[in-house]
């Protein structure tokens, strides 16, 4: 439901890039871990297992349904077990990010394309697993991933919810386009990925219909201009 003063009472969270940043290195490290293991597993150099893990997350914004669209026969468990250890290196609580999320009174939920076992660890090491109601990852969407509308219509709709109720936190812009085309809020937590999508404010005029409300880094200073959906 929706509350009298506008508020969203769902509010969905992307993990990685947007509960924390990617430039704190575990992207690149995951990415780095990626290739070694594509390398080893399909017998390419590792500048070809880059080019392939690239164009993997391109073509379907996760790299496992990347690869397999590509027609690359890839276990999706021990691919991203792999690709993700290491995780108490990088990610470490974050005041800011767990105050902002405790001064949120609605439901929240992790809303990733990631492995749930993978995201689980994320959101220990973060020290925010407590505040989220449940993990939606790439188990439960089983073939499809975001930005498929299918994808996010099958989360809500386990959640029990409608588009119009949710607020949606991302750094992808792909996720971000197809959240909002749903009739979501959007939150844009600006990363400098440029795998991402990453694309300067003010150009191309599409950008700024489809974010309510864009931040370097999730905190209650940053995100004020969201305060009629958000508190």
């Amino acid at each position: 439901t929706m509350s009298g003063d506008g508020r969203r009472e769902v509010l969905l969270f992307d993990l990685d890039g947007t509960l924390y940043l990617e430039s704190n290195g575990y992207v690149k490290h995951c990415r780095q871990r990626a290739c070694e293991y594509l390398a080893k597993t399909l017998g390419l150099s590792l500048e070809e297992a880059e080019e392939k893990r690239k164009l993997a997350l391109k073509t379907s914004n996760q790299t496992v349904k990347g690869l397999k669209t590509l027609g690359y026969e890839v276990d999706d468990v021990p691919f991203v077990t792999y690709m993700r250890a290491g995780v108490e290196d990088f990610l470490k609580p974050d005041e800011e990010v767990r105050s902002f999320l405790c001064s949120l009174k609605q439901k929240k939920y992790i809303f990733t394309n990631t492995r749930e076992v993978e995201a689980e660890k994320a959101l220990e090491c973060l020290g925010i697993r407590d505040q989220f109601l449940h993990v939606y990852g790439a188990d439960f969407m089983g073939d499809s991933c975001k930005p498929e509308e299918v994808a996010f219509q099958k989360v809500i709709d386990d959640i029990g919810a409608k588009a119009t109720e949710c607020v949606m936190f991302e750094d992808s812009i792909k996720n971000v386009v197809a959240a909002s085309g749903m009739g979501m809020k959007t939150v844009f937590v600006r990363g400098r990925d440029p795998e991402q999508g990453f694309v300067k404010e003010g150009e191309g005029g599409q950008e700024r219909k489809v974010i309510d409300c864009a931040c370097d880094k999730l905190t209650i200073e940053n995100l004020k201009e969201a305060k009629n959906f958000l508190w």
